[in-house]
């Protein structure tokens, strides 16, 4: 039962550092938002397609706030939810599945709309990698239930 339990206090660690973390950076995002980067590209990157077209909103499109703020409320949530990781194995549900999901667009985006190819070096990664991350620790992984949990992994 020992493992069991360090392996949900790491989850309860990846919660809580996932849902600081987010907030940190949502934080950021509010007060310097990543509009205003909009459609540059790191020195020597080769340019590629249009230039990405401006937003209307001088570099703050409303789109930014609407992600950061469901990304906020999840972080919020992890962050309760951390005392109890097994019970609230949901969250890491849905942090698998929707930031997978949501770099996997990103990737497709990046392809097919002009000037969208820097997410192939931020967003993509970072939201795959926070995937692996959750799954690697979830806390149906780390810290079965039963023997029956252990056999089928």
């Amino acid at each position: 039962m020992n493992n069991a339990n360090n392996g949900l206090r790491k989850s309860a660690l990846v919660m809580k550092i996932t849902g600081w973390g987010v907030i940190a950076f949502s934080a950021l995002g509010f007060v310097y938002t990543p509009g205003v980067w909009w459609g540059m590209l790191p020195p020597g990157f080769p340019h590629i397609g249009p230039d990405h077209p401006e937003s209307p909103y001088q570099a703050l499109h409303p789109y930014i706030y609407m992600i950061l703020v469901l990304y906020l409320a999840w972080s919020i949530l992890m962050i309760r939810g951390a005392k109890d990781p097994r019970a609230n194995a949901a969250l890491f549900d849905y942090g698998i599945l929707a930031n997978l999901l949501h770099g996997l667009l990103m990737l497709v985006q990046a392809f097919i709309v002009p000037n969208e190819h820097a997410h192939l070096w931020t967003d993509v990664p970072f939201l795959l990698g926070v995937s692996l991350i959750l799954w690697i620790y979830h806390p149906n992984r780390v810290a079965p239930r039963d023997l029956k949990a252990v056999m089928s992994t």
